[in-house]
């Protein structure tokens, strides 16, 4: 998960996905975003002036659709303009519409334990049952799914705030939660103040990447950064990476990577 604010409007994006289909997201990134230059793994929303990259996020959207799902928030409707608020209760709703009972997920916090908390109480507001649950910094350098989440919220933010998101037709819908989902967002925001649930990270491969490899690796490997002081990789050679893609079928991908 992700989320991008853009003057009084804030988006808040989910990826749900398995391993298993991550290659492809990171496939349809390197495709759509060539005659742009962008570089996954390297690159993020904000690298980018948004009119530039506008058309790349269009078809990266539109190609990933089923993935995706997102909320909007807008700061003088809604009434609230904690952003750290507003993306820890959007998120738990989120998780809680995406989950059934027959999934054992990882969910993905971007950011650290101050990101992490307020969303983890706001979950316990919509269900007992609780998902594992990581933080990691700079999670859109790491993750496919992360990245696709971050390139969405920021062009879903800009699209709203400058008047022109096509409500008629959207690219994807992206509904006022505090509109759409009434009880949910009263009762996660209200359990946002549970001082009694904290955090813990699970115990989980814990890596850094300084270079576009070591973070590959960590991909690979589904090690995240819970802090800078994690270790780096002991090596960024790509070619197991590029060998498990090829067994998978995603060729074009493994070459891309074996050009790194």
């Amino acid at each position: 998960m992700d989320a991008s604010t853009v003057g009084k409007t804030t988006v808040t994006v989910a990826v749900y996905a398995s391993r298993e289909q991550e290659p492809a997201i990171l496939e349809a990134l390197y495709e759509h975003g060539s005659e742009l230059g962008f570089k996954p793994f390297y690159e993020k929303a904000n690298n980018f002036d948004h009119e530039r990259q506008r058309e790349f996020c269009e078809r990266v959207i539109e190609s990933q659709e089923s993935h995706l799902t997102a909320f909007a928030h807008n700061k003088e409707q809604d009434g609230n303009s904690n952003t750290q608020q507003i993306e820890a209760v959007h998120s738990a709703i989120h998780v809680d519409d995406l989950l059934s009972s027959d999934t054992n997920p990882l969910v993905i916090v971007d950011g650290n334990e101050q990101q992490a908390t307020p969303f983890i109480r706001a979950l316990s507001g919509l269900r007992t049952d609780s998902p594992m649950i990581t933080h990691c910094l700079q999670s859109e350098y790491y993750y496919p799914t992360a990245l696709l989440a971050d390139l969405t919220a920021n062009y879903l933010a800009h699209s709203i705030e400058n008047n022109r998101y096509d409500y008629s037709n959207p690219v994807l819908q992206a509904p006022r939660a505090k509109d759409a989902c009434g009880d949910k967002w009263g009762q996660a925001f209200s359990s946002m103040y549970q001082d009694s649930i904290n955090y813990s990270p699970p115990e989980l491969q814990r890596m850094r990447g300084e270079s576009v490899r070591e973070r590959i690796r960590c991909w690979y490997e589904g090690a995240v950064a819970l802090d800078g002081g994690t270790e780096r990789p002991m090596s960024d050679s790509l070619n197991p990476v590029v060998q498990a893609l090829r067994r998978e079928g995603f060729e074009e991908l493994a070459n891309v990577l074996a050009q790194l």
